[in-house]
């Protein structure tokens, strides 16, 4: 199911973990909308905006995906509101020419939603400082977005 120009549904139920699992992760219709409404607010403008792939690392959880990742237990990928985003490469030739690196690019997605989307956390992470992710929340009373930024290094493998 197409999300937006540039976003599937199926993105957000991917998860190797998941399918090693044998967990069944397909996102409840009643969340659909939550998913939506996070692309249409954050990841489809930064998208567009700079014209570069993006990898949705963690989408939605189901409970026993999310108990498996080590997430939290209201974590906002339970119900369709969050994704963990990466670019697919870690050096990388962005559409202006420059090369970069992984952390320059997230570097500047982070500081562009910061300052042109809604969104409810905008959390910068690493487990090893040299794998980075951008885990950004939405939520679809856009009343509630608390506008929280994080930067986080996890000690260990991950969440």
């Amino acid at each position: 199911m197409k999300l937006t120009q540039n976003f599937e549904l199926s993105e957000f139920e991917q998860s190797a973990t998941a399918t090693a699992h044998k967990i069944d992760n397909h996102v409840p219709k009643s969340l659909i909308p939550n998913i939506k409404n996070l692309c249409e607010q954050v990841l489809e403008p930064l998208r567009q905006h700079f014209n570069e792939p993006i990898v949705i690392g963690s989408g939605y959880r189901c409970p026993q995906l999310n108990a498996l990742a080590g997430g939290v237990k209201y974590s906002q990928h339970l119900t369709g509101e969050a994704a963990d985003i990466r670019i697919p490469v870690y050096d990388f030739v962005a559409s202006d020419g420059t090369h970069h690196t992984n952390m320059e690019i997230l570097n500047k997605w982070f500081i562009w939603i910061m300052d042109n989307c809604d969104f409810d956390q905008l959390i910068k992470e690493t487990t090893n400082r040299k794998t980075y992710w951008i885990h950004v929340s939405c939520k679809r009373d856009r009343s509630q977005n608390r506008h929280s930024v994080i930067t986080f290094l996890l000690k260990g493998g991950g969440k």
